[in-house]
């Protein structure tokens, strides 16, 4: 494993935190790989990946916007997805240059990295998903399915009430507690990751930054109109794009996954039995091998 070192990008009012490896610069500078986590987790969570590909890749896993050791602002405007896009971008830039690289994202960072990817094909190699529709998918989905409407439901209960109260109780001790219950048996999820995640989710304010990307972005579903899309409504795919999807994920209806080869122009779907939400973490040497194969061969042509 190379050397790691924290950094910071400050944008305005906005500070993102990050770990980075494989950074040495010069004519020789490895390209970079971004990773971009999603709720309730930090840059932790790429761990894995981020020490897999440390060797090939300048390597940068972020806290992003109200998780870890990055700002949480009360205000929900930096939370919209362009703003978050653009933060992305700003720290891309700061470690890389006008370099394109590489942008992986799970979940929320997931439904965040196929946005980018929508807006600024130019800036990306390849752009790689592990459990999470395109963000414009997902307002698809929850305006004309009852069914993803019922999976969301959690998105819009968190926000306010008991179910508010409940996660933002001791600090979110209770939701690092349950959402990473069904790893802690696995052998490399390890006593320092689950460690390192609930300092991150029981820091003040970092329950609430997770659930402002919901109250920035995700709308009744009587109010999402054509506007709200981002970058608008119908983008292709432009870029190789990779999904990994855990087949035992109850989060998202899988019908996103055809609506997504439809609009995409060179995508790779990689479909993981008895796996759930944090495909990168129970089946790490698959999704490590995959994502390198694939990479082989979207940045070769």
């Amino acid at each position: 494993m190379t050397a790691q070192r924290q950094g910071t990008c400050e944008q305005d009012d906005i500070r993102l935190h990050y770990t980075e490896a494989g950074f040495e610069q010069g004519p020789g500078a490895r390209p970079l790989m971004l990773f971009c986590h999603g709720f309730p987790s930090c840059g932790r969570s790429f761990r894995l990946q981020f020490e897999a590909f440390a060797n090939d890749y300048h390597v940068v896993a972020v806290d992003a916007l109200g998780a870890g050791q990055s700002s949480k602002p009360e205000s929900l405007a930096p939370y919209r997805i362009d703003q978050l896009a653009s933060q992305l971008d700003g720290l891309a830039r700061q470690v890389a240059g006008d370099r394109s690289f590489v942008l992986v994202g799970h979940d929320w960072g997931g439904a965040l990295a196929w946005s980018f990817a929508e807006a600024w094909p130019e800036r990306l190699d390849a752009v790689i998903v592990m459990n999470a529709p395109p963000y414009n998918i997902l307002l698809d989905l929850l305006r004309a399915s009852a069914a993803q409407r019922e999976r969301s439901s959690y998105m819009y209960s968190m926000r306010s009430g008991k179910h508010h109260q409940a996660m933002t109780r001791d600090h979110g001790l209770a939701v690092w507690q349950r959402a990473y219950e069904p790893l802690r048996a696995l052998p490399q999820f390890t006593a320092a990751d689950d460690e390192h995640i609930r300092q991150a989710l029981t820091t003040p304010g970092a329950i609430d930054g997770g659930i402002n990307w919901y109250r920035a972005n995700i709308p009744e579903p009587d109010q999402i109109t054509d506007a709200g899309y981002w970058p608008v409504r119908g983008t292709r795919l432009r870029v190789p794009g990779l999904l990994f999807w855990g087949e035992d994920d109850g989060t998202f209806e899988p019908e996103f996954i055809d609506r997504l080869a439809a609009q995409s122009d060179r995508l790779q779907v990689e479909r993981l039995p008895q796996v759930g939400h944090w495909s990168m973490l129970q089946r790490p040497e698959q999704v490590n091998r995959t994502m390198r194969e694939f990479l082989a061969r979207a940045t070769s042509r």
